[in-house]
């Protein structure tokens, strides 16, 4: 079975595929898409700043929903091994990052570079996605 039917219904396309997706983008990736079709974003050094600009706001959004987790989680084993988490993702990012460093510097062309930006940004927007999600059952779970 294919995949895309799933994908299209959870964008809110498959009823009218030229609608807009029923979400509103995270205004970081708001940003990051106007900054990308900006004339700034028109060139190589210009999308490497977006997304380092864009990678900045991921890592402030990281602390912030960071605390908001620590703050509500009230179970002390809980909080401990989302902590002992956290660290050991501190760590992996640190040496996914290295390794993409590596692997995108060997390559010829400077579009590798903003595909590095991109992936370095990935790394931290996810995370935030993950802890949002581990908040918001949180949340849910205590009503």
């Amino acid at each position: 079975m294919s995949l895309l039917p799933v994908l299209l219904l959870s964008a809110g396309l498959a009823a009218n595929p030229s609608a807009e997706p029923a979400f509103a983008p995270h205004p970081i990736e708001a940003e990051l898409g106007r900054c990308m079709e900006s004339d700034e974003g028109m060139s190589t050094h210009g999308q490497r700043e977006c997304l380092a600009a864009a990678t900045a706001a991921w890592d402030r959004e990281l602390n912030k929903v960071w605390k908001a987790l620590m703050s509500e989680v009230d179970d002390d084993p809980a909080k401990e091994a989302l902590r002992a988490a956290q660290r050991k993702w501190i760590a992996f990012r640190d040496a996914e990052i290295e390794a993409l460093e590596r692997t995108y510097g060997a390559m010829q062309g400077s579009m590798f570079l903003v595909m590095l930006a991109d992936s370095v940004s990935t790394l931290t927007r996810d995370r935030v996605r993950q802890l949002e999600a581990t908040l918001e059952a949180w949340r849910v779970s205590r009503q």
